[in-house]
């Protein structure tokens, strides 16, 4: 695992998060200097991305007081960890922070290429792979599935009492999800939103949930 500290942060990148993000990057048909070159890339600047999402998570519950914040990027994305329980308005400007931090990023770059075309190829891939995984990864984990972002947004916003709909609402999305993937996305995408699913449903029956999907 690869070790270092942000902003005071200390970072944690598991190899699993590399493996993800290189399957998902076209690992499998990588079989030219040229498209290894690409994935290389691509597995750079999505760790970059992610990390620019739990920096935003990160400094929102430093922002409220929390002073013992780590970030994690492992197996499907990264996780911030806090020591310091959080209100229900302060979850959900928290759980908000990252995706707005990511899609900025997004957008600035791709202001940035609307501006200036590099003339080295990779460096245009490289720019304009960082501008899609920081804008639809961003939105995709703004959807109200549990544990992603907008699954914490949905559960601050149904509050205490009413957990029980917001994981309702999450199960049907993450079935919807399966069911659009399928038709759309790859088999990768099918297993990612299916876990989702079932976590979702083994939570509303009482039973533990899967601890590398639980956090934000």
């Amino acid at each position: 695992m690869i070790r270092f500290q942000l902003f005071g942060f200390p970072i944690v990148i598991h190899w699993f998060f590399w493996v993800n993000c290189a399957l998902l990057g076209g690992a499998l048909n990588a079989s030219s200097p040229e498209r290894i070159q690409n994935l290389i890339a691509w597995l750079f600047v999505a760790g970059v991305s992610v990390i620019i999402h739990e920096l935003g998570h990160a400094f929102a519950m430093r922002h409220y007081g929390d002073q013992r914040v780590d970030i994690m990027l492992y197996a499907f994305g990264g996780l911030a960890r806090g020591n310091r329980w959080l209100s229900r308005q302060e979850d959900l400007y928290v759980s908000a922070a990252g995706p707005l931090a990511q899609i900025t990023a997004g957008v600035v770059v791709w202001w940035i290429l609307d501006e200036w075309k590099p003339t080295s190829a990779l460096l245009y891939t490289a720019l304009r792979s960082f501008q899609y995984i920081s804008i639809f990864w961003a939105l995709l984990n703004l959807l109200p599935i549990i544990p992603l972002d907008g699954g914490h947004i949905s559960r601050a916003l149904f509050g205490p009492s009413r957990q029980r709909a917001a994981l309702i609402l999450s199960l049907c999305c993450a079935a919807g999800m399966v069911f659009y993937a399928l038709q759309h996305f790859g088999i990768f995408s099918v297993i990612f939103f299916g876990m989702f699913a079932w976590n979702n449903y083994k939570e509303l029956k009482g039973e533990p949930q899967v601890p590398w999907m639980e956090g934000r």
